[in-house]
């Protein structure tokens, strides 16, 4: 039998700043949509605009509940209840809800499980990523 895991949740410095780099590769997405506008035309502004909305609302559900800003910053999103790394689904409400609410989202994360009001309807958690060689089995 394994050994459960002990997890920290992550900073709140941690999580802005891993959810700032996640907004510059939405924003580099975009932009380079735009850039290719001369060379493909509206089609890849389209493309540019389709590929930086799948990133902010899905790149929580990446491997191991990490977009690439929370793999920067040693963070990842797990479902608050079954420790497995966040779904897609669970990105998506946890990531809409911040695009709908903006900064308002963020006051709610001043809780005891710094939860964004996005992480309490997708019922998750951010942690600080466990090391994986010391024994981590796919569930947090």
């Amino acid at each position: 039998m394994s050994k459960p895991i002990r997890l920290d949740l992550a900073s709140l410095g941690d999580r802005f700043l891993g959810q700032l780099i996640d907004a510059m590769v939405a924003l580099a997405l975009l932009i380079t949509g735009l850039l290719l506008f001369a060379i493909f035309g509206p089609i890849a502004t389209l493309a540019g605009i389709v590929f930086a909305l799948f990133y902010l609302f899905f790149s929580d559900g990446f491997s191991a509940g990490q977009s690439y800003g929370k793999r920067v910053m040693g963070t990842a999103v797990i479902g608050a209840e079954s420790g497995f790394p966040c779904t897609f689904g669970q990105s998506f409400v946890r990531n809409l809800t911040l695009t709908v609410l903006g900064i308002f989202d963020w006051a709610f994360i001043l809780g005891a499980r710094r939860q964004r009001l996005g992480d309490r309807l997708a019922s998750t958690i951010v942690v600080k990523y466990p090391n994986p060689a010391g024994g981590w089995t796919g569930r947090y």
